[in-house]
């Protein structure tokens, strides 16, 4: 956590499966850096099931981040971490919640299903946990976005990571209902693809930039991919 006890808002960041140490004090340290939150970026204990991390998040905002010390909440969530935030939030929502940002990448979703595909249930867990398996066993539609009291963002990652090239998956063969917005997050204020894959985009200034201006503005960065997305045009 960063220093910031008495400040008046809190950043949570919600790493997804692949986010190692080193990454989660890189964000850590970009928000510590770059914004007036206390900033919390948890290590969701992957290899317990869903429900169980949506518990262990309870308990770590409960212990840890004591939500009602602050005026408001803002939260970004990577993939898996949306949904143990999600998860978590159909028990005990954040009362405090202003902005939520959610991170998701068609391919990369789709990497985790080819995966299991191929190389079976063992070898997904031992790599990416109990999590990684409920959440391809987890019918999403069952699972509602939590209300945030300022808004709503989504980020689509667009790049092709080094997983998903190596199975050859390409833009091209995630099928075109993936990317609607409607399935990635209904009712979003807004919404930008950005060209990062999810192998960089917990390191990108550019990417981590656009939460902080979604969270200040209710919206993202304006340009002309922007509008491209928003008048949902196949991003391929």
């Amino acid at each position: 956590m960063s220093q910031g006890r008495t400040r008046k808002q809190a950043l949570i960041v919600l790493p997804g499966l692949t986010a190692d140490k080193a990454k989660r004090d890189s964000m850590l340290h970009f928000f510590a850096q770059n914004t007036p939150y206390a900033v919390y970026v948890p290590n969701i204990p992957k290899y317990r099931s869903l429900k169980r991390c949506a518990e262990w998040l309870g308990a770590y905002l409960d212990r840890i981040v004591r939500p009602e010390r602050y005026h408001g909440i803002q939260v970004l969530a990577f993939i898996s971490g949306g949904f143990v935030f999600r998860r978590m939030s159909c028990s005990r929502p954040i009362p405090q919640l202003e902005h939520a940002v959610y991170v998701r990448s068609p391919i990369q979703e789709m990497t985790l299903e080819r995966f299991h595909e191929r190389h079976g249930s063992i070898l997904l867990w031992i790599l990416r946990g109990q999590l990684a398996l409920d959440i391809l066993a987890l019918d999403q539609e069952q699972l509602g976005f939590p209300p945030a009291s300022s808004g709503q963002g989504l980020i689509v990652e667009t790049g092709i990571s080094k997983l998903a090239r190596s199975m050859g998956i390409s833009r091209e063969r995630v099928p075109p209902a993936a990317w609607e917005p409607d399935t990635l997050l209904p009712g979003a204020n807004d919404i930008i693809r950005v060209p990062e894959s999810h192998d960089d985009v917990y390191t990108s200034i550019s990417a981590l930039g656009q939460a902080l201006y979604f969270f200040t503005h209710r919206s993202f960065r304006q340009s002309p991919e922007h509008d491209q997305w928003l008048n949902h045009e196949d991003p391929g």
